[in-house]
């Protein structure tokens, strides 16, 4: 496999179908399956699932205290990957089991008191949004809800919308990088630097950005990162990181505190104790980030958004309302549209019954409609039966 993806650099060009035609062989998707479902689960390539059954066998057949050292230095090697990937510094990366700890460890670990604020989108996923919204009930907080139309009406809206909200009583802004929902990706730069002049926390959800788009912690200008590694990394499941500001880690309390907690403990690390984890999972991790760089984050982000963007352009030819922007800048892999004069449940029913078509769907409300995401395991032949199933279906 490796032999194969290291080509001249020409061969990573988003539309040298050949080349992708190659990278899908890696993964063991089903013959006849059409899978656009990257911002749920995405399969994890046979690099990922060797290393991870391999480890897995080995753990199981000796699960000794001295076996199990060699999972500290694996973890290392992991973090470091993860640091250089995102810019950041290792002592800034906590390993969770997905972006909703991730989210909820930084929910339940600031300071704060009875009539706080926290912004937040509407369109942010509930990890990010409800739990405030309990924590809010618990402690007398405020959460406010920024309403957005779909698609969103640009750059400068969405950043005023944020900068109005603010009021002397605001504390934090959880904001998404990329929503799961419509697909939008946030001016997340520009809205951080706008928290930070009021002295706020920003956090990022990154779950529909983390090894989707290349990620830049430190020009994000946010305080915490959090995301999955079952999404856009293909990795496995039940892992997630935490990016936290090495400047700001001590401001943020652990959730979970059992055996191997110590006082002294400054960095990432006190906020990943929380008893037993499954060991094998790190070589899983540690392979699908071998294999992010491999092919190489600037053509997984090129290709992502050229096989996105040839969706959109062909789903706009049909009776539907596409509710995902077309602007580069306001937009990841994630696209939605509505279903026209027939019902969501009804075309998604349809499209997986007779077509084997993977998808999610929004069943009401502004956001409703259907969801494909698609990654570099997605072919533009792919695309094309998609869109003329929908077409079958809707027209």
């Amino acid at each position: 496999m490796t032999g194969i993806l290291r080509a001249a650099p020409a061969a990573g060009e988003p539309a040298n179908e050949a080349y992708w035609l190659l990278v899908r062989r890696q993964f063991p998707l089903e013959d006849g399956l059409l899978y656009f479902n990257a911002a749920n689960v995405c399969p994890a390539s046979r690099a990922v699932l060797d290393r991870y059954a391999q480890f897995e066998r080995d753990f199981q057949s000796n699960p000794s205290f001295q076996n199990r050292e060699k999972y500290a230095p694996m973890r290392t090697q992991a973090r470091g990957k993860v640091a250089r990937l995102i810019n950041a510094s290792p002592g800034e990366i906590a390993f969770t089991r997905n972006t909703s700890e991730s989210n909820c460890t930084i929910v339940k670990g600031l300071d704060l008191k009875a009539g706080d604020e926290i912004l937040v989108a509407d369109h942010n996923h509930p990890s990010n949004r409800q739990s405030w919204q309990i924590r809010a009930k618990r402690e007398g907080l405020v959460v406010k809800s920024i309403p957005l139309p779909t698609p969103a009406p640009g750059r400068d809206a969405i950043i005023s919308a944020f900068e109005r909200a603010i009021t002397p009583k605001t504390r934090v802004l959880g904001l998404t990088h990329v929503t799961n929902v419509t697909g939008l990706q946030f001016p997340v730069k520009e809205i951080a630097e706008i928290g930070h002049r009021h002295g706020l926390w920003v956090h990022v959800d990154g779950a529909q950005s983390f090894g989707a788009l290349q990620i830049d912690v430190k020009a994000l200008g946010c305080d915490s990162y959090s995301a999955s590694t079952h999404k856009w990394l293909m990795g496995p499941l039940e892992a997630g990181i935490l990016y936290v500001r090495s400047e700001r880690m001590n401001e943020v309390w652990p959730s979970i505190v059992t055996a191997g907690w110590r006082d002294n403990l400054n960095d990432s690390l006190k906020l990943e104790v929380f008893g037993q984890q499954d060991d094998p999972r790190m070589a899983g991790l540690d392979a699908a980030l071998d294999f992010v760089s491999l092919i190489g984050p600037r053509n997984i982000e090129s290709r992502l958004r050229w096989i996105a963007t040839y969706l959109k352009e062909q789903i706009r030819e049909l009776p539907v309302e596409l509710k995902t922007n077309m602007e580069p800048e306001l937009c990841g892999g994630v696209v939605k549209f509505a279903t026209g004069a027939k019902s969501v449940k009804q075309v998604y029913d349809v499209l997986w019954e007779r077509h084997r078509i993977a998808i999610a769907k929004t069943d009401s409300g502004d956001a409703a409609g259907l969801r494909f995401s698609p990654h570099i395991y997605n072919t533009k032949e792919d695309v094309d039966r998609a869109v003329k199933a929908v077409k079958s279906v809707v027209v």
